[in-house]
């Protein structure tokens, strides 16, 4: 009786102390989570500075899109600062937007099929109603002849014939919102129809492009298309082919939901794990390595990048991963591209200007060599469903992001909501 009783005291003193470090746990991490609340919502508020950036209805995590807004063009409604640059999303994509506005030319200098903007002139201005700025009462229409598409929708009740000067004021400061007056009372005032507005100018996402993220139709007269096909029908720059073999979403441009197109992220990606493999050389009597490797295969000669004119050594990296038995060849003015954002290369060589290592790389041979899909966070990788910030792992900061987000109501219907 005596041994049962200690085994019992013991057992309960065990059990005990599980519970006070649990309770201890759980008030930490209820602790961060109300601190995380508070700094969430300030934090967001400190990101929209500029006083043009007004609150927008039914947003639930405050970055001046809408939940319906978001949901309609593939953003994330919870996720204020998707690709964390610490600029709220809608921030971002307003000023993205008017910068290609900007850009796009205007008859005659616009290529056949190119989007182009016809310039509306009006005598007169209006002031903007937040900084008193007299912006001219006109603005311009936008044409894309490939979608045979234009902006704005002539049932638009901001403007039906013109994007106006105003909204592109309000824009370049980032918010899709406008509003202005003239002497006699309010002139524009409303929201741009931003999901028309993206889809004309055939822009989703907000980062600056890089020219030597060379297109899928890329050609060259001697050797033809570099794609293998110009076929991409989520426009990522990854062709449909390259996505079928290599598996990954064929629907999808932006599967981990960052804001930046998936070919773009995975040559990125693949360009820092190749210079991150240890260097092996075949001829110094070292073991080969049992982990994914790389042999230099460098060659007495410098080549030029087309795009910046970057000087890169002319040979190639070979890299070779021996549990699979496989290995490609990338050369290093690849890796060059690659780190732009780019799986298709140009080189020429400094002797007579003409190109000496072009094409493509091996999409699906290259992401199979270097386990892409075993690496976190990865194009393919599949979340649990408590892993809320998706990092691979569920643990105590799930909870707290459980907790941020803990009574935010999205219920159209709920006068409450824009309070919670």
């Amino acid at each position: 009786m005596r041994r049962l009783r200690r085994a019992h005291q013991t057992k309960a003193a065990k059990q005990a102390k599980r519970l006070k470090k649990f309770k201890k746990h759980a008030l930490t991490a209820g602790a961060v989570a109300a601190i995380t609340f508070a700094t969430g919502l300030a934090s967001n508020k400190a990101l929209a500075s500029d006083p043009h950036q007004l609150p927008v209805a039914q947003d639930a995590d405050a970055d001046l899109l809408s939940n319906l807004e978001e949901f309609t063009i593939g953003y994330r409604p919870f996720r204020p600062d998707q690709n964390r640059n610490r600029i709220l999303d809608g921030v971002e994509l307003a000023k993205r937007c008017a910068a290609v506005i900007k850009e796009l030319p205007s008859p005659p200098q616009a290529n056949p099929g190119q989007t182009y903007k016809a310039c509306v002139p009006l005598d007169g201005e209006e002031q903007c109603d937040i900084c008193g700025a007299s912006i001219h009462m006109g603005g311009c229409t936008i044409i894309n002849p490939k979608l045979n598409l234009r902006f704005p929708d002539p049932c638009d009740p901001l403007d039906p014939e013109f994007l106006p000067d105003l909204a592109l004021h309000y824009m370049e400061h980032g918010s899709f919102d406008c509003f202005g007056h003239i002497d006699s009372g309010p002139w524009h005032v409303g929201r741009v129809d931003l999901q028309r507005l993206t889809r004309v100018l055939e822009l989703r996402f907000p980062y600056e492009p890089n020219e030597h993220q060379l297109p899928l139709d890329y050609v060259l007269e001697s050797v033809g298309q570099l794609a293998p096909d110009a076929n991409d029908h989520d426009g990522d720059l990854m062709a449909d082919t390259e996505e079928l073999a290599a598996r990954y979403n064929l629907y999808d441009p932006d599967q981990n939901h960052n804001l930046t197109p998936d070919g773009i992220e995975l040559a990125k990606q693949c360009a820092a794990v190749i210079d991150r493999l240890p260097v092996h050389d075949p001829y110094s009597g070292d073991p080969t390595p049992t982990q994914t490797y790389k042999v230099c295969w460098f060659q007495r000669g410098l080549e030029l990048c087309d795009i910046c004119g970057a000087a890169v050594n002319m040979g190639y990296w070979q890299v070779i991963n021996p549990t699979l038995r496989l290995s490609i060849d990338v050369y290093d003015i690849t890796c060059h591209y690659m780190s732009h954002g780019s799986f298709s290369y140009f080189g020429l060589t400094d002797v007579d200007g003409e190109p000496l290592n072009y094409g493509r790389i091996d999409l699906p041979l290259l992401t199979k060599v270097l386990e892409m899909h075993r690496r976190c966070p990865h194009l393919r990788t599949i979340y649990r469903p408590a892993d809320l910030n998706e990092d691979a792992i569920v643990n105590l900061r799930d909870i707290v992001d459980l907790a941020d987000k803990w009574l935010r109501c999205t219920d159209p219907n709920d006068s409450r909501c824009d309070q919670l």
